[in-house]
């Protein structure tokens, strides 16, 4: 059985995950969107719960330790850039949740994928997962051994939460708690 990661070089590695993520985020937000944050908030390490807005998409990192990270979107934020995202295209009013939900993985899938990409050329070896979309799940509680940190962005919209939980071997794919073997 491999042990869990020194909890300094974890919390480096998602301290760099995170700023990557950060930036990219931001940048995808101004470039793709035209929208910019009013203000942003982050905290880091103290809190053991975080709690999720109406849609969550999460993507698996594959790194060292590995490391799970969580969009969590307000429901007016997430129809404001589903508009946005599929301006030009022709939205069927029966499809709009479809569309919304979308949106919402495929932005992820975008922005952590290029975030994988610049991470990789820094020399961290990431792999990436298709992302779970939750929606209506109401929070992510981390255990003991576990790292919670999370980027929230206010936009005029609504927020959106970048929650990080690593490492990724405590979790399964829905971000449940997997208990080790006893011993």
């Amino acid at each position: 059985m491999n042990a869990l990661p020194n909890p300094r070089p974890l919390d480096h590695e998602i301290g760099l995950v995170m700023r990557v993520v950060e930036q990219r985020t931001l940048a995808f937000f101004r470039d793709e969107l035209a929208l910019a944050p009013t203000a942003v908030d982050r905290r880091t390490h103290d809190e053991k719960c975080v709690v999720l807005r109406a849609i969550t998409a999460i993507v698996a990192v594959g790194s060292r330790a590995g490391l799970y990270i969580a969009y969590s979107y307000d429901l007016s934020l997430i129809r404001a850039m589903t508009k946005l995202y599929t301006a030009g295209l022709p939205v069927p009013a029966d499809e709009e949740e479809l569309y919304i939900r979308e949106t919402a993985s495929d932005i992820v899938n975008v922005i952590v994928g290029n975030s994988t990409a610049e991470l990789a050329s820094q020399g961290e070896l990431i792999t990436l997962s298709p992302p779970v979309l939750m929606v209506g799940a109401k929070t992510i509680q981390s255990r003991d051994g576990s790292t919670v940190a999370t980027i929230t962005a206010h936009f005029p919209d609504g927020a959106l939460d970048v929650a990080f939980v690593g490492p990724k071997v405590l979790f399964d794919d829905y971000l449940n708690y997997k208990q080790g073997p006893a011993g």
